[in-house]
């Protein structure tokens, strides 16, 4: 009965078998076809975008005598070495603008602690001369010499 049935089946497909071969060709032609349509559609949004990206850095993706995209590849790449020459022109600034600080800086300590030097020998200039103005009680040419240290100021002259 089996047996049957399946001669019976076998007969019907051999039959049909030409509309079997024609469903299978028209299923993938239709795989195809929708393959087809998202690989264009694929295609003409990486061409808006590759246009809008050229469009964004100045230039045309389809400009002039070279081949489509050749003229925004070159803006491009023009673009990224002057974005990489400005950093290094920017960081060699800023090391020299680092530089030039620091070398304020220590002439700048270095002359605060000359002062502070020079301020503490005056100081101990006027104790030395007050105390041997108060031992003579007399206020002299030394004494005033110190008083002026102590202000900053010159010796007064001989």
């Amino acid at each position: 009965m089996l047996k049957n049935l399946l001669r019976g089946l076998t007969a019907k497909l051999r039959a049909e078998m030409a509309f079997i071969v024609l469903l299978a060709v028209a299923g993938a032609g239709a795989w195809l076809y929708v393959q087809l349509r998202s690989v264009t559609a694929d295609r003409d949004d990486l061409l808006r975008r590759a246009e809008l990206i050229c469009a964004s850095a100045g230039g045309d993706f389809t400009a002039g005598k070279l081949k489509r995209g050749e003229a925004c590849r070159l803006k491009i790449a023009g673009l990224a070495d002057f974005k990489a020459r400005t950093d290094q022109i920017t960081a060699e600034t800023l090391a020299k603008a680092l530089a030039d600080h620091d070398a304020r800086q220590l002439t700048d300590n270095n002359a605060a602690r000359r002062a502070a030097e020079a301020a503490r020998d005056a100081a101990h200039r006027m104790e030395i001369a007050d105390a041997e103005a108060e031992r003579r009680n007399l206020v002299d040419r030394e004494w005033t010499a110190a008083v002026n240290g102590v202000a900053g100021l010159r010796a007064p002259p001989r």
